[in-house]
């Protein structure tokens, strides 16, 4: 069995997916052995296009269209099962690491050490690197952070659609493989690479679209439901502080995010707040009517407020010019 495979979902991001493809393509003929495998959610671009080029050209790379489009969970559950290697990486398809990291993620595989790896894809993330047997130490400092998909390099064994199948649906379906795998465990050694940055592709024509309009709902209900849904092994104080750490760590609902979110989104992200705001008070240490205040009260006045912001600014810098 070879060892190590990078995990490639992707939907109508073939810009983005050409560079990162165009970068393993290098890393592969400069000596790093490992595999591709690209599951297309029935992309509508160039992306078959994109990758039948690359299998020319990438050793050991497989890709799978699906027939039709089967959303997030659907396309992670199509390229985990299709991996074949000891190991493997659901880096998707906006992502990237340089080459000295991706080989430092291979060579700490082929020692055989440890369970699985976690990478640092959070800036905010502060830990140097450290070895976890401890499933609640894991979580408490770990639990925000492995909530993206390309933090987590595991074992292929853990690809098993009996657990996977709960977390279908919660927006968290890679993190629920990875913990739920790791509280079964009798013994785990799970090692944090801080020197491995998991970066984000900038490229001209591409820009990553995500979830913002809607923060309420994947950070606010869902989290709650997954975080809560979590295995017994880990301790309710351990699930309530990582409900708020990714709000303390990231500050997807500190004020001036709020305000910058409602004023670009507009009602998308007033009805996201609407339905899930019973579920503030979990993630946020924020009073729920501060943001009560914030989306309802405050959205007329964010662009006089921005106005003044600006002629303030400018007026600083012609005061240090002089």
């Amino acid at each position: 069995m070879r060892l190590f495979s990078i995990l490639v979902t992707t939907y109508n991001r073939a810009t983005a997916l050409d560079y990162l493809l165009g970068r393993l393509a290098e890393y592969n003929s400069r000596g790093l052995d490992f595999d591709v495998v690209v599951s297309d959610d029935c992309s509508t671009d160039s992306t078959e296009e994109t990758c039948n080029k690359w299998l020319k050209r990438l050793e050991h790379m497989k890709y799978i269209r699906l027939k039709e489009n089967k959303g997030m969970d659907g396309n992670f559950i199509s390229v985990y099962e299709a991996c074949e290697t000891e190991y493997c990486w659901l880096l998707g398809d906006a992502r990237y690491v340089e080459y000295d990291d991706l080989k430092l993620i291979i060579e700490t595989l082929k020692s055989r050490q440890y369970t699985a790896l976690i990478l640092k894809c959070h800036s905010a993330m502060r830990h140097e690197s450290k070895v976890y047997t401890d499933i609640n130490e894991l979580i408490s400092e770990q639990g925000w952070h492995i909530t993206n998909n390309a933090s987590c390099v595991i074992p292929s064994r853990f690809i098993n659609s009996m657990l996977y199948n709960r977390y279908i649906g919660t927006t968290f379906l890679h993190m629920g493989i990875f913990v739920e795998n790791i509280c079964l465990e009798k013994n785990f050694k799970v090692r944090y690479l801080d020197k491995v940055r998991v970066k984000d592709i900038k490229t001209d024509g591409f820009t990553k679209v995500g979830w913002k309009k809607h923060p309420f709902l994947n950070f606010g209900k869902l989290w709650y439901e997954h975080i809560m849904s979590l295995p017994n092994n880990i301790d309710v104080e351990i699930k309530q502080k990582v409900l708020l750490d990714h709000t303390r760590y990231t500050k997807l609902f500190s004020l001036l995010y709020i305000m910058s979110g409602r004023s670009h989104y507009g009602r998308a992200y007033y009805d996201s707040y609407r339905e899930n705001r019973q579920y503030m008070q979990f993630v946020s240490e924020i009073p729920a009517f501060v943001y009560d205040i914030a989306i309802h009260i405050l959205p007329p006045f964010y662009k006089p407020l921005r106005a003044l912001a600006k002629k303030a600014m400018r007026n600083r810098t012609t005061e240090a010019e002089e």
